[in-house]
């Protein structure tokens, strides 16, 4: 019976990201997400009693999903500068396949955002870090002086707007920057060039 369940609100989960997708959160009907998972109404209700309960457990799986992502693939590089390069690109990509996820993170923001501090927080004590992995090692890459003296949070905050704003801007970017497609490889590869290159130069101690 657990199978059962588990297959049914995978089914449901799908159809009301779809639909979240296309009408938007406010704009979806409870109808029409039973229909698009093939199930009746009572049956969604049984599993999730109204639409706020459900776009929330939507949008917890897909920032969990896409968290964790981040979270556990630090790269591992011997020098800053590698690192930073190899997160940029890495970063970058995992954005552009999953561009869908952008909204549901905005949607999220405006309601508060308590459920991307909660997923942060989960992951943090999964791993046994108090802090991101990233602070660690913006910290021990300025003890080692091998960037200039700087708060390891607003260094995250630069990478993370840096790269992310095409992805969560996208309609805007496309049109007013006449810019092809965002997801393309090459726009992609433009832009992890330019987001390294500002941000090293940055940060980089003077000679």
């Amino acid at each position: 019976m657990s199978h059962i369940h588990s297959e049914t609100e995978k089914k449901i989960l799908a159809a009301a990201k779809e639909v979240f997708l296309r009408r938007g959160k406010d704009g979806a009907r409870m109808q029409e997400i039973a229909r698009q998972a093939g199930i009746n109404q009572a049956l969604l209700h049984y599993y999730f009693r109204n639409k706020d309960t459900l776009f929330a457990t939507v949008a917890r799986h897909l920032i969990r999903d896409f968290l964790e992502t981040i979270f556990s693939s630090q790269p591992e590089a011997p020098t800053f500068r590698e690192f930073l390069q190899q997160f940029i690109s890495n970063y970058i990509d995992h954005l552009s396949s999953n561009i869908e996820v952008s909204r549901f993170i905005l949607w999220e923001l405006e309601r508060g955002g308590d459920v991307m501090v909660e997923e942060i927080r989960a992951l943090q004590e999964q791993h046994g870090k108090g802090v991101f992995p990233m602070q660690q090692r913006i910290a021990k890459a300025v003890a080692q002086q091998e960037i200039r003296s700087l708060e390891p949070e607003h260094l995250i905050m630069s990478i993370i707007g840096m790269c992310a704003y095409p992805y969560i801007a996208r309609p805007v970017v496309e049109r007013i920057f006449r810019l092809p497609d965002v997801t393309s490889r090459e726009f992609r590869d433009r832009r992890k060039q330019e987001v390294f290159q500002v941000l090293w130069n940055g940060i980089r101690r003077s000679s």
